[in-house]
């Protein structure tokens, strides 16, 4: 990873810790860098999730297993946190699974480190706040998503927000993120291939 895309995810990070740059120079210092090689997992569900990761660079989805079936949750790139936020809050079994698409390198702090730093000062503890809020927002703007919008529309949104990083995910595995079958999902780029050239 280059200084610039380092400087980047850094700068987009502490837009939503609003930490100054003192301290988040601290917090950053405080994050033990990790590899994780494409297939192996960050956490797996039945263990406690004692550690908030941070994406430097590489890929993830996120899922939950049922009667032997993945239910995705989402996909994490580049500048993206990872965590079973209620496992890592509460020391509760994880329910949720995270697997690298790609060779990645990944921070992370542990939850005793965090802590620490929230007792030493309270701006961190307003950081931690604002990431909680955050982690909130985004998966409830995700359920909504799944209530409401069809599958062409939460695809046009994926596709939207990603930044091109979908290209980096399998199509079968953006087919179950949608709850659709391969097929559906062919037919679906299909149509909008179409339209866009028509």
């Amino acid at each position: 990873m280059n200084d610039n895309m380092l400087y980047q995810i850094k700068s987009e990070i502490n837009k939503q810790l609003k930490l100054p740059e003192e301290l988040f120079n601290l917090f950053w210092g405080k994050l033990t860098p990790t590899v994780v090689a494409k297939g192996e997992m960050f956490l797996t569900h039945g263990k406690i999730s004692h550690s908030l990761a941070l994406i430097i660079q590489g890929a993830f989805y996120a899922y939950y297993e049922k009667d032997g079936n993945e239910i995705l949750e989402g996909f994490c790139f580049e500048g993206c946190f990872m965590s079973d936020y209620p496992s890592f809050i509460n020391s509760t079994i994880s329910k949720k699974n995270f697997k690298a698409l790609e060779n990645s390198q990944i921070l992370t702090i542990s939850s005793k480190e965090l802590q620490s730093l929230y007792h030493e000062n309270v701006l961190f503890e307003r950081a931690g706040r604002l990431m909680a809020e955050y982690l909130f927002a985004t998966w409830e703007m995700k359920l909504q998503d799944t209530i409401f919008l069809t599958p062409t529309e939460r695809y046009l949104k994926l596709l939207k927000s990603s930044n091109n990083e979908l290209n980096r995910v399998p199509q079968y595995l953006i087919a179950s993120f949608l709850n659709i079958t391969p097929q559906y999902l062919s037919q679906i780029r299909k149509k909008i291939f179409t339209s866009e050239t028509s």
